[in-house]
């Protein structure tokens, strides 16, 4: 129905006559009707401004949240000369459903664009310093349940929570978990790869300050902001440079071997060898995945006794990062 309404042109008389049942129908509060005449018209490819804010009104009133946001998010990506006149419709929606985050990010990046026809650049700067407040209070309301339920979870030993509200902390203020960090990090009960992404946050913010880190009955002191990020730590890239030369004769082993590598290190993080372990290490990880493609006891008899530790050390992290990641 909606192509062959595109496909068929309106006679001026049966535009109008829609129209004036459509605006009727929204004086008499009637949104569904008014609604459906609304589509029709736009269906019929009739897309001015007026009839794309009389269809947005019905949504609002009918309380279709969602479609409304939808609608808006339409008329502001066709970038016409309503450009600025939607975005303000669409901060104020976001405003009354209390998505105050949302209104905050979206009039940050508006207010900065030099277009902005002057009375709208004053309204929306209004509306950004009324919301501003209210960003904050939602900021706070949020951060205070978020840590309650890592609290919580943390008592409860409750890992697959731990991992999901750890991850939920992606870009925020992280000051008021520093102590249940300080907690979490040294807790034997806690993840190991949980606790990687407690130190990859404090990384990703370069968080100036001291952290105790405790995996595997070993404990060390780490500033986030001065220990390389793991996929750029030293051992790893050396290690991955000294199986290069498999990549170009069997790529497969070579994926296979960074995906050993890979998962070793998340768990450990940033419990990391020495130098001189490298290659031991690139020997246990060689090791791997041959015996994943044949059985070889006779060259796994030959192996030294360093190598075969740090074997079964790696086939344990297989195991650990596997009890809470998915591939």
């Amino acid at each position: 129905m909606d192509q062959q309404h595109k496909n068929v042109v309106l006679f001026p008389k049966q535009r109008k006559e829609l129209e004036q049942q459509a605006e009727q129908a929204l004086h008499r509060k009637q949104f569904v009707e008014a609604l459906k005449i609304f589509e029709q018209l736009i269906d019929y490819g009739i897309t001015e401004r007026d009839i794309s804010m009389g269809k947005l009104t019905c949504l609002i009133e009918l309380g279709r949240h969602r479609d409304a946001e939808d609608l808006c998010e339409e008329l502001i990506a066709r970038e016409d000369d309503d450009y600025f006149s939607y975005i303000n419709i669409y901060a104020t929606l976001l405003f009354q459903f209390h998505k105050h985050k949302e209104v905050g990010q979206l009039l940050e990046e508006v207010l900065g664009n030099e277009q902005i026809p002057e009375q709208l650049h004053n309204q929306l700067k209004k509306l950004f310093e009324v919301n501003q407040p209210l960003v904050d209070e939602q900021l706070e309301r949020e951060m205070l349940v978020t840590k309650r339920e890592l609290e919580e979870a943390l008592d409860n030993q409750d890992t697959m929570a731990q991992w999901h509200l750890v991850n939920h902390l992606q870009r925020m203020n992280l000051a008021p978990y520093f102590t249940l960090f300080e907690k979490m990090l040294i807790n034997e009960a806690v993840h190991p790869v949980v606790k990687t992404v407690i130190v990859g946050l404090l990384q990703a913010q370069s968080i100036d300050r001291l952290f105790k880190v405790g995996k595997f009955n070993q404990q060390r002191t780490i500033n986030p902001i001065q220990i390389p990020f793991m996929n750029d730590h030293p051992f790893q890239l050396e290690l991955k440079k000294r199986l290069s030369s498999i990549e170009d004769n069997d790529p497969s082993f070579y994926r296979f071997s960074n995906q050993l590598i890979d998962r070793f290190f998340y768990v450990n993080y940033p419990m990391v060898p020495s130098m001189d372990e490298v290659d031991i290490l690139k020997d246990a990880i060689v090791a791997l995945v041959k015996a994943s493609y044949h059985s070889n006891q006779q060259q796994a008899d030959h192996l030294s006794s360093e190598v075969k530790d740090r074997m079964n050390q790696i086939l344990e992290c297989e195991q650990i990062y596997f009890s809470l990641m998915e591939e």
